[in-house]
């Protein structure tokens, strides 16, 4: 379904939504206190192939318009998909509360008992299997490509070419999103699979940016040139990034841009001093 705005009867709607909301309240109960067994291991498997087969299908429209369409195509289904995923979770609440939740590892089971989140045998709540199943079945085999848009982009950004903030913002922080449910390391498949190529690619820019300036500057001229670069990039991570990447990308910036240069930079200190003097 298209999320592009449009006309709609809300009585014809409304019909439809009310008995899929009925159906799936009743039978969500009715599975799981099923005599003479409950079926909710049932339940939970067979949502579970139909999340798996509904991303796969997602997956799919998304590479059918090509590269260039890659970031919009995925944000597009991303922004339905997330919200559809957290209604479906408060759908499935007497499934999360009375089987999952109990299945569920305890903290201290967590922290002392050697036990794994990711466990093969753990179960996932429904919100949080959805997210899961996003990141196996749409993250993992598109990252490469789209972590290649979103740098360009992010460079094109630089050089003062229009760009698309909210695709960008939100593409980025789906990374973080279908993570933040884990108990450790929530950040990691961000910091992976965005982070590390984002910080390199940041350094390799800024390398290039002071060297230029270093051949067109006098010191005075360099660092004022300078301040202002880190300026942009850190209203830039403020666009795009996930606040735990602020610091970083400032520290990259600082990095390639000072510190790579306070040879130069003493030297012309030096220098500027010494003509002052004379001119005393």
């Amino acid at each position: 379904m298209s999320l592009k705005p449009r006309k709609v009867d809300f009585d014809t709607t409304w019909c439809v939504l009310l008995e899929t909301v009925k159906s799936v309240i009743t039978y969500v109960y009715a599975l799981c206190v099923a005599c003479p067994e409950p079926l909710s291991d049932r339940l939970y498997v067979e949502t579970k192939q139909f999340l798996e087969n509904h991303v796969q299908e997602l997956y799919q429209n998304v590479i059918q318009h090509g590269d260039e369409s890659y970031l919009s195509q995925y944000h597009k289904y991303w922004e339905e998909y997330s919200r559809g995923s957290s209604f479906l979770n408060l759908l499935y609440g007497y499934l999360n509360t009375t089987f999952i939740k109990k299945q569920k590892y305890s903290e201290a089971d967590l922290s002392y008992g050697g036990f794994s989140v990711e466990s093969a045998d753990q179960k996932l709540e429904i919100g949080e299997l959805a997210l899961d199943t996003w990141k196996r079945f749409m993250v993992e085999p598109l990252k490469d490509p789209i972590v290649k848009l979103l740098l360009a982009d992010i460079k094109n950004d630089r050089m003062s070419s229009t760009v698309h903030q909210t695709v960008l913002h939100g593409v980025i922080n789906s990374f973080v999103n279908v993570e933040e449910y884990k108990k450790k390391h929530p950040l990691q498949l961000y910091e992976e699979v965005f982070e590390a190529p984002f910080k390199l690619e940041t350094g390799d820019f800024y390398r290039v940016e002071a060297a230029k300036l270093k051949d067109e500057c006098n010191c005075s001229e360099f660092m004022e040139k300078v301040i202002i670069k880190l300026d942009n990039e850190d209203f830039r991570s403020r666009k795009f990034l996930h606040p735990s990447s602020y610091s970083k990308v400032t520290h990259e910036c600082q990095q390639r841009m000072v510190a790579d240069h306070l040879q130069f930079l003493h030297g012309e200190c030096r220098e500027m001093v010494r003509v002052e003097k004379r001119k005393g």
